[in-house]
């Protein structure tokens, strides 16, 4: 997923007015808000795109290599 000009970056996020109102009201921390956006990031930015694992697929199967390569 690519950064669009309506997505917040995580310090956007927690500046951002309403999000804190939200999470006023929720009875949500911060300091948890914060852990739990950076926990989410990791593991977003940790995953293996569709062409990744196809890459990974195909090297790890030398049968699986394509004819014309």
């Amino acid at each position: 997923m690519s950064k669009t000009r309506d997505d917040l970056t995580i310090s956007e996020a927690l500046r951002d007015p309403l999000i804190a109102m939200v999470m006023r009201a929720d009875g949500v921390k911060l300091d948890d808000f914060k852990r739990l956006l950076e926990t989410a990031a990791v593991k977003r930015e940790q995953r293996i795109s569709p062409v990744g694992k196809f890459i990974n697929a195909v090297t790890g199967n030398p049968g699986a290599t394509c004819s014309f390569c």
